[in-house]
């Protein structure tokens, strides 16, 4: 396990904790099945950049399974699974739907011992419990009277995006450790990739009517620049430096940290946005800091 490996775990949480905020604000006015498209422009300028910066090799996959495990990783955790979290977002709001949608690592760790054979400890196992349990704790809402019941729908959307990202983060450990593709031309595929699907999905559904495709023409450029930059600091400055982790240490280890992010957005709004946590917000604040420093120290 590499100490490096896990410090851009976290410097991948952070990349994931901002990106959400652009989102949100990007998302205004626009419909959620158009926000996929939209960004992918900026994964792929992003990853283009990145790719002339660094220099770096391993751009040819290892054969024809490689090439279509990047195809798989790219529609489960980039399009289906974002697609079921945009969903659930509308139906339970943020809060509820990061709760749910946080039990990923669960689903990374099951994935990783079935499939690529680690095998993460007890302490490791244990940790990734309480990093995850301290997320639902931070993202519950304190009760009010009268709250609002909220569709089945919502939860199983939240719980199916959680299965997609668990399946295609070990997907991607597979392709930058035996699919003969770097950190860099993994994610460079990638973002090709959701390009192409992206647009390709949307052109067959929602932009085969004139008036979606004039409704999309209308949207503000703002809108453009920020749906964009979200794509480049999420998918691409996040998605690279969360494949440089996973060459360096297991995807059961790694994932628990990234699954951190929430919590740094939950304390910059705290800091700088004059939003309040509750008293069982902030013992999940202690869950996920103690957890990633369990992981930290083994």
């Amino acid at each position: 396990m590499s100490m490096l490996g896990l410090f851009l775990g976290l410097v991948t949480a952070c990349f994931w904790a901002i990106s959400p905020i652009l989102l949100k604000v990007g998302m205004r006015g626009v419909r959620r099945e158009d926000v996929n498209p939209m960004r992918s422009f900026g994964f792929l300028l992003g990853m283009t950049l990145i790719a002339l910066l660094t220099r770096s090799g391993g751009f040819v996959p290892n054969g024809a399974l490689a090439a279509v495990m990047v195809v798989l990783n790219v529609v489960l955790g980039n399009y289906l699974g974002d697609q079921l979290y945009f969903g659930a977002i509308k139906e339970l709001g943020v809060s509820r739907a990061v709760s749910v949608g946080s039990s990923y690592p669960l689903m990374v760790t099951l994935v990783s011992v079935l499939w690529l054979k680690e095998r993460p400890g007890v302490l490791h196992l244990m940790a990734t419990g309480l990093i995850v349990l301290g997320l639902v704790l931070l993202k519950m809402e304190p009760h009010r009277e009268g709250e609002r019941v909220y569709p089945i729908g919502g939860y199983i959307k939240a719980l199916g995006a959680a299965a997609c990202w668990g399946v295609s983060i070990p997907m991607t450990r597979w392709l930058v450790t035996a699919g003969g593709l770097s950190p860099v031309g993994a994610n460079w595929w990638r973002s090709l990739t959701l390009v192409v699907v992206a647009w390709g999905l949307w052109f067959r559904g929602p932009g085969s009517r004139p008036e979606r495709r004039r409704a999309l023409a209308r949207i503000p450029l703002k809108t453009w620049l920020i749906l964009n930059v979200a794509g480049a600091i999420g998918l691409a400055l996040g998605g690279y430096t969360f494949a440089v982790a996973l060459t360096m240490s297991p995807a059961s280890l790694i994932t628990p940290i990234t699954a951190s992010s929430p919590i740094i957005t939950a304390l910059v709004a705290v800091a700088f946005m004059g939003e309040r946590l509750a008293r069982h917000q902030w013992i999940g604040v202690g869950m996920v800091v103690l957890g990633s420093a369990i992981i930290g120290a083994l």
